[in-house]
C-alpha cells in the first residue's frame, strides 16, 4: 500500500495510548482497501483520525493530545505506582494513558490506592511466598486486571482477581431531541425511544457508560458508579474465565471481596504442589467471597 506524504503525518500524529497507537496505520489501509485504492490518501488519513476521535471520545483525544506533545496531561500518579518488590501485579487497561472519560478515570484511580493498602495489610507477598514450592517465578504472583469499563480493553477475566468499572445510566424527565444517538450507540440494544424519551432495559445494559459520553443533551447521566467484581481468572496452563462475584459494589465491597480472595488463599492447604486461586475459587465456591 502506498502512502502520500501528508497523510502518514496526519496518522503517526493521531494521539492514541501507547499499546495501539500502532494499530492506526492498519487502520488507515484498512480504510483505503475497503474504497479500492492502492494509495493512503490525505482524505483516508482525515477519516481514520476522525474514527479515532469517535471511538474514544473529545476529551481522551484532548488528554492523548498533551502526552503526545510530552505535556502534562494531568494522569493520576496512583495509574504509575511500581511494586516490584511485591508479589503481585496490578494491570490497568489503555484508561491508565487517558483513554477515557474524567469520571472513568477518576472512578479507577479512587479504588487503587485503598486496594494496594488492603494488598499490604494482608502481607499478600508474604502469602504469595508461603505457597511457593518451586524457585519463585512470574506465575507465583497474584494478578489483579482493572479496566475502566465493562468494554475491557484487556480482559481482567482471565486475571486471579479481576475489577470493572461499571456506571448506572439515569434518565431525565425532559430535554431529550429525539437525535437517536444513544440508540445507534449501544450495541446491547438495551436502549429505546419512548413517550419523548430514551427508555432503558437494564437486563440488557452492562453500565459501560457510552450512552452518557454520546448524549450531548445531557439527558443520559450517570447515576450510580461502582465496580463489578470476578475472582478466579487464569490465563497459563489451565486457561480459566473468572466467575462473577457481584455485577456492582462499592469501593469497600471490592476491599471485603479482596480480603476474602487472599485469606481463602492463605488457608487452603498447599498440598505439597501450587494451589493456582482458581483452584481456590472452585473449593471453596463463590458464596465465600461475596462481600
Amino acid at each position: 500500500m502506498e502512502w502520500e506524504k501528508e497523510a502518514e503525518k496526519i496518522v503517526e500524529n493521531i494521539p492514541l495510548p501507547p499499546m495501539i497507537a500502532h494499530y492506526a496505520r492498519m487502520d488507515a489501509v484498512r480504510r483505503a482497501k475497503k474504497k479500492g485504492l492502492n494509495t493512503v490518501t490525505v482524505e483516508i488519513a482525515g477519516e481514520t483520525e476522525k474514527g479515532y476521535a469517535d471511538a474514544l471520545g473529545k476529551e481522551a483525544m484532548e488528554v492523548l493530545g498533551l502526552m503526545l506533545k510530552g505535556e502534562d496531561a494531568g494522569l493520576p500518579d496512583e495509574f504509575f505506582v511500581e511494586e516490584e518488590e511485591e508479589l503481585y501485579t496490578i494491570e490497568l487497561c489503555p484508561l491508565k494513558f487517558g483513554a477515557s472519560t474524567l469520571e472513568k478515570r477518576e472512578n479507577m484511580r479512587r479504588l487503587l490506592t485503598p486496594l494496594r493498602n488492603k494488598l499490604k495489610e494482608l502481607a499478600t507477598t508474604q502469602v504469595m511466598m508461603d505457597k511457593a514450592e518451586t524457585s519463585i517465578m512470574t506465575h507465583h504472583a497474584f494478578r489483579i486486571g482493572i479496566t475502566g469499563c465493562p468494554n475491557a480493553c484487556f480482559s481482567p477475566y482471565f486475571s486471579n482477581f479481576g475489577v470493572l468499572g461499571v456506571f448506572k445510566p439515569g434518565i431525565k424527565d425532559s430535554g431529550c431531541i429525539q437525535c437517536g444517538k444513544c440508540v445507534k450507540y449501544c450495541s446491547e440494544n438495551a436502549i429505546a425511544l419512548e413517550n419523548s424519551k430514551p427508555v432503558i432495559n437494564y437486563d440488557r445494559c452492562v453500565m459501560c457508560a457510552g450512552c452518557v459520553e454520546v448524549c450531548e443533551e445531557g439527558v443520559i447521566s450517570t447515576e450510580k458508579r461502582g465496580y463489578k467484581v470476578v475472582v478466579g481468572g487464569n490465563c497459563s496452563r489451565h486457561p480459566q474465565i473468572g466467575k462473577l462475584v457481584t455485577e456492582f459494589t462499592d469501593m469497600e465491597g471490592v476491599l471485603k471481596i479482596l480480603e476474602k480472595s487472599i485469606n481463602l488463599l492463605r488457608d487452603t492447604p498447599t498440598e505439597g504442589r501450587v494451589i493456582p486461586f482458581w483452584e481456590v475459587v472452585n473449593k471453596h465456591g463463590l458464596e465465600k467471597f461475596k462481600p
